[in-house]
């Protein structure tokens, strides 16, 4: 993996999306079973959906075969604006918040009546499910997939970098469900004072990564052109 792909996979970890649902499943009943079960259901689709991408962007001519391609640095510039936007929407809600006073009080739920009933259940066949269910690739990794898919490579090593994106990926999640399993009391405590931290810094979290990104993104493929 290098230092482009890590930095997409950095901006993965901290997409507002993944964020908000690592915070949700935080304060549930049942942290544990819940991001296991996410973790799961999403890891799966994403890995799935990354190598089906793959195919297609071979069969359209931008894969490893092909030494002429053309949407490499287009994505790079679409996808920077993208994230460039992104942050100007979440700065203009953080300030929002702050003029209606920002607070740092945990509240339980994710607040649609639906995915909240299949949190009470804790079922881990329901989490795998919605897991399998939200993880769409965020624009960060589908121009990951672009540079993956570009890099003359065989499937192994594709196949290898994928997982290790998806590590990166979803790092806010396996990495409380294996703190639960070695510590769970003291793993509560930390838990408690990462979810009050992110309701007062989620959207910040989230300017700060997609304008962080969105300039690297567009650089790089303004200065490919």
């Amino acid at each position: 993996m290098n230092a482009h792909l890590f930095i997409l996979a950095l901006g993965s970890a901290c997409y507002p999306l993944l964020l908000a649902i690592v915070l949700v499943l935080l304060t549930a009943e049942n942290p544990p079973k819940l991001l296991l079960g996410y973790l799961i259901g999403g890891a799966a689709m994403s890995f799935a959906l990354g190598v089906v991408i793959i195919v297609v962007l071979d069969d359209v001519g931008e894969g490893h075969h092909n030494h002429s391609h053309h949407f490499g640095p287009w994505v790079d510039i679409v996808v920077g604006a993208l994230a460039i936007a992104l942050a100007l929407v979440l700065e203009r809600r953080h300030r929002r918040r702050m003029r209606h006073g920002g607070s740092a009080v945990v509240r339980r739920g994710s607040g649609n009546a639906r995915i909240d009933r299949i949190l009470d259940k804790s079922s881990i066949a329901w989490m795998i499910v919605l897991g399998m269910c939200l993880s769409l690739p965020s624009p960060f990794y589908l121009a990951a997939l672009v540079d993956i898919a570009q890099q003359d490579q065989n499937w192994s090593a594709r196949l290898g970098i994928l997982l290790v994106f998806n590590i990166i990926t979803f790092l806010l999640v396996w990495v409380p469900v294996v703190a639960y399993l070695a510590s769970p009391n003291r793993t509560r405590g930390v838990v408690d004072a990462m979810n009050a931290w992110l309701h007062m810094h989620l959207l910040r979290t989230g300017v700060v990564a997609a304008a962080g990104v969105g300039i690297y993104e567009i650089i790089r493929g303004v200065t490919a052109l």
